[in-house]
């Protein structure tokens, strides 16, 4: 055989056996390889079974009829949900697949011939949603979102035939890049937001906002950068999100419960739900009047390696994931600022008559740390840490609020963003974390930090001095955790334990 015959059925062997190894459709053992198992089980703890009804590896030539492409008439309807789009319109010549990878291209696109109230501002974008529902399972994502205004998104959502079937559960909803400036975004590109939303119209009417959890994380890196893992173990007592192998926010049923809209709980997630991957453009995130065509260039593309789904095997369980103890001394404010060093007007008050504070704080004491008004006060707590770990720093936190100002484009109000409040950490190892915030209403927050190879101690501060606006400010249930890396995790029952 002549050697480039031989180069060549050398390569075209590796391309068999490439496409063999990444190939993750269920078989009828249910054995599967670990590459095909959640990115935080490897040993299969959970006894993990595929479901091939939502589960994609992108590989072939055309796109897998297990998917609806939103615009594209498959017999139930072009749009499913009634849903053309969020400022922008889903086309299906937005969805592309070639490589092992899908793509969702976001576009400037004046010409299109917008349905109405579609098209402003002008752009195509795309959506995939999954023909069968799903009630209940571990959902997994390797993605890039596009460096570009649009999101990229992993949600579930209920078909929409009854108000019983209409909450929203979203793993993330990831956006490329800022494009106000007077909003003064450019974190949102490292910032991860997971939400449920209820949509049931007997408890919304008249409601803008339906909106009913939220959790921000601030990420240790740009979402556009490269391909993540991200996942969410959603079961009827709890749903755990996930990040490249770390749980970063467990929210159980109780929890959720204690999260009320108009007297209902938030846990409005034990529906049947379709599987969504999509972008769009989110107008609360900056005024559209600010977009430019040039924001939509060659990166503007959502990237998408592989979608699986599994659900847990009889005599599977997850319970080995847990985050380890609260390293914040006196996080809760019981009755004082013991374990806090504080400057300027730093007290305790008491907010448990505050409307938001009961619908928004659960299990929560009645007290909260109140920093001054003005731009006058902060505080900040010395923790104990480990060098090269991962914690996670979250709480819940308050400030005044914003402005707002009428889009003539759309007649909606849209807010003119002042930040009036800073938390974070620094002193641990790397530069120094930051998250800016303004909500009127208490809303949990996070960041994830590494720390260096010596450190073994870190600082997390919260102030309201880095800016003349800085309002007064509320602050609840501080926790730092420290994180495992659940891909290094093995079943205890083995020889080995854990596996480096």
């Amino acid at each position: 055989m002549k050697p480039n015959l031989l180069l060549a059925f050398f390569l075209l062997l590796f391309a068999m056996n490439w496409t063999a190894s990444t190939s993750c459709a269920a078989s009828e053992s249910d054995d599967l390889s670990a590459e095909c198992l959640p990115h935080t089980d490897p040993a299969n703890i959970g006894e993990w079974q595929l479901q091939d009804a939502f589960s994609d590896e992108f590989n072939d030539d055309t796109l897998s009829s297990i998917w609806h492409v939103q615009g594209k008439d498959d017999g139930e309807g072009a749009y499913y949900n009634a849903n053309q789009g969020r400022n922008s319109q889903f086309i299906p010549e937005a969805i592309s697949q070639s490589e092992g990878i899908l793509r969702i291209k976001s576009h400037w696109n004046p010409s299109f011939p917008f349905a109405k109230g579609y098209g402003v501002p002008p752009i195509t974008t795309g959506a995939l949603i999954s023909k069968k529902l799903l009630k209940y399972g571990y959902m997994e994502i390797r993605c890039r979102v596009g460096k570009s205004p649009m999101s990229g998104a992993f949600w579930a959502v209920g078909n929409g035939v009854n108000d019983g079937n209409r909450g929203e559960l979203d793993i993330f909803e990831h956006v490329g890049q800022g494009w106000d400036a007077q909003k003064d975004n450019t974190d949102i590109s490292t910032t991860m937001q997971m939400s449920i939303h209820n949509w049931n119209r007997a408890i919304n009417e008249n409601l803008g906002n339906r909106r009913h959890w939220t959790q921000k994380h601030s990420l240790g890196f740009d979402v556009t950068d490269g391909m993540h893992v991200y996942a969410a173990d959603w079961t009827e007592d709890y749903i755990k999100f996930y990040v490249d192998g770390a749980l970063v926010r467990t929210l159980s049923k109780e929890e959720a419960d204690d999260v009320k809209l108009n007297g209902h709980g938030a846990w409005v997630i034990d529906n049947e739900q379709r599987v969504w991957i999509d972008c769009e453009l989110f107008d609360w995130e900056g005024r559209v009047s600010e977009l430019k065509a040039d924001m939509f260039g060659e990166e503007a593309v959502f990237e998408v390696d592989y979608v699986r789904v599994w659900k847990r095997g009889a005599g599977g369980n997850h319970k080995h994931d847990e985050h380890g103890a609260n390293l914040v001394a006196n996080g809760n404010f019981a009755t004082n600022l013991d374990g806090w060093n504080t400057q300027g007007l730093v007290a305790i008050q008491d907010v448990s008559n505050w409307k938001y504070w009961k619908d928004n704080n659960p299990s929560l004491d009645p007290n909260a740390m109140q920093i001054g008004a003005g731009g006058t006060g902060a505080a900040n707590q010395v923790i104990s840490v480990e060098p090269n770990s991962k914690y996670i720093l979250t709480a819940y936190l308050r400030t005044p609020g914003t402005t707002g100002t009428l889009e003539p484009s759309n007649l909606r109000i849209k807010p003119v963003v002042f930040h009036e409040g800073w938390f974070g950490v620094e002193d641990y190892g790397g530069s120094r974390l930051t998250r800016k915030l303004f909500h009127n209403w208490f809303q949990s927050y996070s960041i994830e930090f590494t720390t260096g190879s010596s450190d073994r101690t870190a600082t997390i501060f919260f102030n309201n001095t880095e800016s003349q606006r800085g309002g007064l400010m509320h602050v609840d249930g501080v926790t730092v955790v420290k994180v495992q890396d659940l891909r290094r995790i093995r079943d205890p029952a083995l020889p080995n334990g854990k596996t480096e």
